[in-house]
């Protein structure tokens, strides 16, 4: 009798988890974690050899949520950005962007622009916004409608451009197939608190009401509940 066909994926978790995940996962006890203890129980769990990405996976309300966020510290290599910049300041930059006005507003929703193909983040001056509510319908699926929640109503353009604010911006999404928004909030050698600063900024965002569960870990790493309560 031929033995069952293991998938590679099986095989990647038994993988993952052998002797070393084991014994990181009996440090954790099957209870909510404030933030302060779950951040220390990090280093402790890590299986890595190299300096191993902080991820958070969040269980939420709607498997539609999505947007686009500034992270205030964030290590890890990101592709490009096309910018798409609401402003009437133009800055010298060597960033990708599209310096956008009120024709721009039409442009895009007779489909000339199209958003995740000619831009991927939008930022505007507040002046712009009322405008920018005539293509919330395009936008909005897209999570690229700006928002000051996420830093991207901003009159500080020339920050976010030349690396002092909070530039780090990129998009989080639920899973296709669950209500599952799996995404990393920087890395394990970075500070407790400024992991703890980026995973406040992505719950805010969302909203607190909106999450039912989240589970911190590193990667390859064993989960450990957190207490979205304590943020």
């Amino acid at each position: 009798i031929p033995k069952p066909k293991v998938s590679v994926a099986k095989k990647n978790l038994e993988h993952h988890r052998g002797k070393k995940y084991q014994q990181a996962k009996q440090l954790i006890e099957n209870k909510l974690y404030a933030k302060e203890e779950a951040f220390s129980l990090l280093p402790k769990t890590s299986i890595t050899n190299f300096d191993p990405t902080v991820e958070i996976h969040l269980n939420v309300t709607d498997k539609n949520i999505k947007g686009s966020l500034a992270f205030p510290h964030l290590k890890t290599k990101e592709k490009e950005k096309k910018y798409l910049i609401f402003s009437d300041k133009k800055i010298e930059t060597k960033k990708q962007v599209i310096w956008a006005n009120e024709k721009t507003i039409a442009e895009i929703d007779k489909g000339v622009l199209k958003p995740g193909k000619d831009f991927d983040t939008v930022i505007s001056n507040p002046k712009y916004m009322p405008e920018l509510t005539k293509i919330a319908k395009i936008l909005g699926p897209k999570g690229l409608m700006p928002n000051p929640k996420n830093g991207t109503i901003t009159e500080n353009i020339d920050k976010i451009l030349d690396g002092t604010g909070n530039n780090n911006l990129f998009n989080y999404k639920c899973d296709p197939t669950a209500p599952i928004i799996h995404t990393k909030i920087g890395k394990l050698s970075q500070k407790e608190e400024e992991l703890g600063e980026n995973l406040k900024v992505l719950i805010t965002a969302i909203g607190p009401s909106k999450i039912k569960s989240a589970t911190l870990t590193t990667s390859m790493g064993p989960g450990i509940k957190l207490n979205v309560a304590s943020f």
